[in-house]
């Protein structure tokens, strides 16, 4: 379901709703006319009866359709509406208590999708207020959901199932008309419940999903532009496109079920805690996720161990990056961190029977930032560049490099710039001229530890502290190498100061 679909037929589940003052009057034209207005934007066709008696409209029979450029067409039901003014300013909505969704995808070179669905909204309170020109929209429901009733692919009926459920959702969606027009939502839930189903038509596997996510809230904020339907997202985001948000919640647990000709599989996983941040506009985009508190169990055939147990006490992963083509080098930055990681005891009775190696929880982090820059539009399918790379880096500053496990510790920090006139030095790449500075810890005795495990030859283990001795020197603790990598101008590498290139 497109976005406008969701906000035409006011307080979906899969919407955006938020939070805003109540500042003067509306009336039920006035609400309408902004429902209509913004499906038509969308690039939505509105269809539908209107009757006007005293302070209360009635729509019957409205229905909200889109044909896309590829030939997708959509369809939304929603049968009667009845918006009535309450006599303080503000106009109730009265909507079915469910409504039928089908979208049908046609796409070049793509067999035929045809999917229904059914939304559900039963004790469904919406309210609208505010002004004309900046309305806002106040809902909650004992209860929320959407459900896919059909799916086929080419004529074929798919043995497929989806149904997803938010319990006591509440929140405010305030949408500014015109275009563009700002929008700022919120949305809190006790609970969001999915259950997904789908078996393989060739080869008869089957794989179920069940999750829960407890604590949920969400916020999102931005510009929509003038036209979002049927243009392409590159266009869109030139158009003004700025929309920023969070997804939270307070305890997920979902569970993955597979069987096949090998057997039954299953996946567990628990988090105490976790959210996502998005955003995209003004030509780039962000992305981030965490976790606290992660714990996941693993089964089945395609695994050494009747149980694989794993923990870990956070985990993120963060991406900032250009979106559009520039002429000068944009920022960018990516994380990526796992702290506390941990392995039930199974694994390590496998691995490492007698006890040798330290059984601390294990760190990796990499903080990395720079500028780079896009030659061609990254949202444009047909963008072909010949085989040449679609965008250059320009610099790159390793801002924190971290991996400690079984006793031992790495740690670096670095930074680069790239010449991209010169791809002849390396080889195809832009040459890079910088320095990274490493530290290792606890290296050789963690060699010790895998030449008694029998893990390595002894004289491998010597061969390996030979090759140490070329790129590394002594630190100043025990069992501690540091080494500086420095390419110059010239491509000249270089590990403290002796010339390896």
């Amino acid at each position: 379901m497109t976005y406008p679909i969701a906000a035409s037929a006011g307080a979906l589940a899969l919407g955006f709703f938020c939070a805003a003052p109540s500042l003067a009057d509306v009336t039920a034209p006035q609400v309408w006319e902004a429902w209509k207005s913004l499906a038509e934007r969308g690039g939505q066709t509105v269809s539908g009866t209107e009757a006007r008696t005293g302070g209360r409209l009635t729509v019957s029979g409205l229905v909200l359709s889109m044909t896309m450029e590829d030939g997708t067409t959509s369809s939304v039901s929603l049968g009667d509406l009845v918006f009535s003014e309450r006599g303080d300013g503000t106009v109730e909505i009265a909507m079915a208590p469910d409504y039928p969704v089908l979208i049908n995808t046609r796409s070049d070179g793509g067999a035929p999708v045809d999917m229904a669905m059914s939304v559900r909204q039963s004790g469904l309170s919406l309210v609208a207020s505010g002004t004309p020109e900046a309305l806002r929209y106040d809902f909650s429901a004992p209860e929320m959901g959407v459900r896919m009733d059909s799916l086929s692919v080419d004529g074929t009926p798919v043995e497929a199932e989806f149904d997803m459920t938010l319990t006591q959702p509440a929140g405010r969606y305030l949408l500014e008309q015109g275009a563009p027009g700002r929008f700022d939502s919120a949305l809190e839930a006790a609970a969001i419940r999915i259950a997904a189903a789908g078996r393989d038509a060739e080869d008869g596997a089957r794989v179920t999903l069940s999750a829960t996510m407890t604590g949920v809230s969400s916020v999102s904020a931005g510009t929509l532009p003038a036209a979002i339907a049927n243009a392409d997202p590159g266009a869109v985001l030139a158009a003004g496109l700025d929309v920023s948000g969070r997804l939270a919640h307070q305890g997920l647990d979902y569970v993955i079920e597979m069987s096949d000709e090998t057997g039954p599989s299953k996946i567990t996983t628990r988090a105490a805690a976790g959210g996502l941040d998005f955003g995209i506009g003004e030509g780039r985009m962000s992305y981030a996720i965490d976790s606290t508190s992660t714990r996941a169990t693993f089964s089945g055939p395609g695994f050494p161990l009747p149980q694989v147990e794993i923990a870990m006490d956070e985990t993120a992963f963060g991406l900032q990056m250009p979106m559009s083509p520039t002429e000068e080098p944009a920022d960018f930055a990516m994380l990526a961190r796992l702290a506390g990681l941990t392995l039930g005891e199974q694994v390590w009775t496998m691995l490492d029977p007698a006890g040798q190696l330290p059984r601390d929880p294990a760190t990796l982090m990499i903080d990395l930032a720079g500028k780079s820059r896009w030659k061609i539009d990254i949202t444009d399918p047909a963008a072909d560049m010949g085989g040449a790379a679609p965008g250059e880096l320009h610099a790159l500053s390793i801002r924190n490099l971290r991996l400690d496990l079984v006793g031992a510790e790495l740690t670096g920090k670095g930074d680069f710039t790239f010449d991209n006139a010169d791809t002849a030095t390396f080889g195809g790449m832009p040459r890079p001229e910088g320095r990274l500075s490493l530290r290792l810890e606890g290296g050789n005795a963690l060699l010790d530890r895998m030449v008694g495990m029998g893990l390595i030859p002894a004289e491998q283990a010597t061969g390996f502290r030979m090759m140490l001795g070329m790129f590394a020197r002594p630190g100043d603790g025990v069992d501690t190498l540091v080494s500086d990598i420095e390419v110059d101008g010239a491509g000249q590498v270089m590990a403290n100061g002796q010339r390896l290139r």
